[in-house]
């Protein structure tokens, strides 16, 4: 099928003038003209507008799209099955930013909130980095299916726990208290089930929250989880496995 440049630029969007810009940078040329020297496209040419577009929205300059419209040139299905993963993409990271948005506009409504707010932002913006730096996509995407799974009532009641359960352990630390304790024992029982809540129990995302905040003085800043205090909780979760050990040894 083949389409005047009028006809192209209604039904896509555009502007006739874009698509005359679009030629003059040697983006897309009509395939042919009619008797009367009218420009016309066809399928092929609508094919590449389509990946001209698909780069644009993806952020890249005009003058670096040339080299990828002329370095291939596959079938449609698979440019859509890219630009439907592309979409997908920025749907998602969207929807992060847009949660952790309201998250700070919830918390400066609040009659304290207000004074902290910047603060609060600041603090958000830099843990959205962090997670992106240290979590896949497939893990962010497990990570909110545990939020939906939670529940908005639960998911509030673990992140407030949270802090109070930070601030008990460091409490526990200042006071001297023998790792093995009780009490921090029971801190440690919390904590690991607090984890399991957030991450599902996946030992792999686990394993990447850990080396985040190993990593993230900045994190440990924020969220007082600092490598001394891992450290104590470890110790504390040694012990516990080593006297569950022996218990079961003296009853076998």
């Amino acid at each position: 099928m083949e389409y005047t440049v009028g006809d192209l630029a209604k039904r896509c969007g555009l502007t006739v003038r874009a698509l005359h810009h679009y030629e003059k940078l040697g983006l897309l040329t009509p395939s042919g003209r009619s008797e009367a020297g009218y420009r016309l496209y066809n399928d092929a040419d609508v094919l590449r507008l389509h990946r001209l577009l698909a780069y644009r929205q993806s952020g890249l300059a005009l003058k670096d799209i040339a080299p990828l419209l002329d370095a291939e040139s596959p079938p449609l299905v698979e440019v859509l099955t890219r630009h439907i993963a592309d979409v997908e993409l920025q749907l998602q990271r969207q929807q992060r930013l847009l949660r952790a948005l309201r998250h700070v506009a919830e918390c400066a409504a609040l009659p304290e909130g207000e004074a902290g707010v910047t603060e609060h932002l600041l603090a958000t913006m830099g843990m959205m980095r962090r997670y992106e730096k240290y979590f896949s996509e497939a893990d962010l995407a497990r990570l909110e299916g545990r939020r939906v799974e939670l529940g908005a009532e639960a998911l509030r009641a673990s992140e407030a726990e949270w802090p109070a359960l930070i601030k008990a352990v460091h409490k526990e630390m200042a006071r001297g208290t023998d790792p093995a304790s009780a009490r921090v024992r029971a801190l440690v029982t919390r904590w690991q089930a607090l984890m399991a809540q957030f991450t599902g129990d996946d030992a792999e995302v686990r394993a990447k929250f850990q080396t985040m905040w190993a990593n993230e003085p900045a994190m440990q800043r924020d969220t007082g989880v600092t490598p001394e205090l891992i450290a104590y909780l470890r110790a504390s979760a040694a012990s516990a496995a080593k006297t569950e050990a022996r218990t079961k040894g003296t009853k076998q």
